[in-house]
Order: structure tokens, then sequence, then C-alpha cells
């Protein structure tokens, strides 16, 4: 992939595009799957090299920033300064700030397009923007200060990559606890719409109806579950979404205690159960 000069260079042949497949809405033999947030939370190998030097030591280290795929939420922790359970203090900025929370926004979005377009001229075969605290917001205010956005990031990366020449990617949009926004999101300009585990398969299919993937979206803490329950947690989520335009996910992260075998369950379930389910 290379257009004046841009694109990786020797970037390895995708041996198996069947996440990407699904991703555009095309049929495949069977269900592809992904973690997220594998590394971080969970592969010991990875916390120890983390643990090796302090954040802003590992920001600065170009070695340490490639082996380390770092990940970060914008404007709530700018404005909160820490994790909190209600975010009051952003909201509080909604509220009573709305031109300075659309300032910042924009200054975030304006940061976010070409950072993402660069992601792609790397080597990046598919994007997720996530909107981690879409609950906190609810509906009103999502409308007002998260969709625009949301749209606007869709539509800018893609009109940029169409002007340097580059072919097109799937974007996914994850909007935590956003169940009141599904059909806004399956409007928004993106190929995939992700769902965390409180949203109902069936419900979110008939929602957004054919015209975007679902990916999603079994209970993280369902891996603490016998690999045998795994697999029939599963096979419920994969009879629910149905067999096309869908990518099987866990509903959110995983956890770091979370044993790797049971995830190797959840994913070897999820090619085993996909596959007998086309047979029908």
């Amino acid at each position: 992939m290379e257009a004046n000069g841009l694109g990786p260079q020797g970037f390895p042949e995708l041996k198996n595009d069947t996440f990407l497949r699904a991703a555009w809405g095309e049929e495949t033999d069977y269900t592809p799957v992904w973690c997220m947030r594998q590394a971080g939370r969970y592969l010991p190998e990875f916390r120890e090299t983390r643990a090796a030097q302090d954040f802003f030591s590992t920001c600065r280290s170009p070695e340490a920033c490639c082996e380390l795929t770092l990940q970060w939420t914008l404007m709530t922790y700018m404005v909160e300064g820490g994790g909190s359970s209600t975010m009051a203090q952003a909201k509080r900025w909604l509220y009573q700030r709305p031109q300075a929370s659309h300032q910042l926004l924009r200054i975030l979005t304006d940061a976010l397009v070409p950072y993402l377009v660069g992601q792609v001229v790397a080597g990046a075969q598919a994007l997720q923007l996530f909107e981690s605290h879409a609950g906190h917001l609810g509906p009103q205010l999502f409308n007002k200060f998260a969709l625009p956005y949301i749209r606007d990031v869709a539509k800018q990366v893609k009109a940029r990559l169409r002007e340097a020449g580059l072919a097109p990617v799937p974007m996914i949009i994850f909007a935590k606890d956003g169940h009141f926004a599904l059909e806004e999101l399956a409007q928004a300009g993106y190929e995939v719409v992700g769902l965390d585990w409180t949203v109902a398969p069936k419900k979110a299919r008939e929602c957004v109806g054919k015209t975007v993937t679902l990916q999603g979206n079994l209970d993280p803490c369902a891996l603490y579950a016998s690999e045998e329950e795994i697999g029939q947690l599963v096979k419920q989520m994969l009879d629910d979404f149905g067999p096309h335009r869908y990518i099987a996910n866990l509903g959110h992260g995983l956890y770091p205690d979370m044993d790797p075998e049971h995830v190797g369950a959840f994913v070897d379930a999820v090619h085993k159960h996909s596959r007998l389910l086309r047979q029908n």
C-alpha cells in the first residue's frame, strides 16, 4: 500500500483477512474473534516489560512504545484528573462550560484525525475509536458533545485517506454503555459498531438492521467460568448475533487475573460453533 511516497515499507502481506471481510460486511467461513487490551491487561510478559520503567520514560522511548502499544482516554481524564465513578468534574464542564468543552473536543478531534491516518500509513488495516464513558453522558449529553465528534472523526479520516490515495480501512466505534445510541452510532459513518455486555444481541440487531457489522459482546467475567461453560455462553452469543455481519469480542477488555487458557477456550469456541452455525 503506497501512494505519493506514503505507506509502510516491507510490511508483511496479510495472511488471514477474515476479520476485515467481516468488518466490510462480507460473508466468511467462520466468525472472526479478537480481544481488547489483551496484552496490557493480562499477559505476564507484557506487564513485566511495562513495569521496568515509569510511564513518562516509556512515552519518551520509541523502542518501548513500539513494544508496548499505549492507549489514552482524552477529555475525561484531562478534566477529571483521574478515575471516577461519576465523572462529575468532566460533566460539570459540559454543563457549566459548554463552549470551552466544544473547543477542547474540537482540538482533540483535530489531533486525533491525523494520528489515525498516520496509523493507516504505518500499516494499520482497521481502526477502532473508543467512547469509554458514553454511559456517564446519557442521551442528551452524548448527542450534544460526543456524537458530532464521533461522526467527524470518521468523515475526516475517510476523506484524508482518499486525498492521500490510500485504500480505505474499516472503522469501528465502541461506545461503552451507549445502548441508547445504537441507531445513531450505526449511522455515524463506521463499518462496525461494538457492543458492551449489557446490550442484548437480538435487540441490537433489530435496532441497527443489516447496515453495519456488530462486534461483541460476551461479559469479560464469563472467562472466569469453566471452559465448558464458556463454550455454552459463546454458542448462545453466536446464535443471537447470527452468522453474518458479526465479529466476536468481549463486551470490554480482559482483566489482569484472567487465565490465558480460558481466553484460548473463548477463541476456540467461537471458531468451532460459528462453523457449525454456518452448516445449519
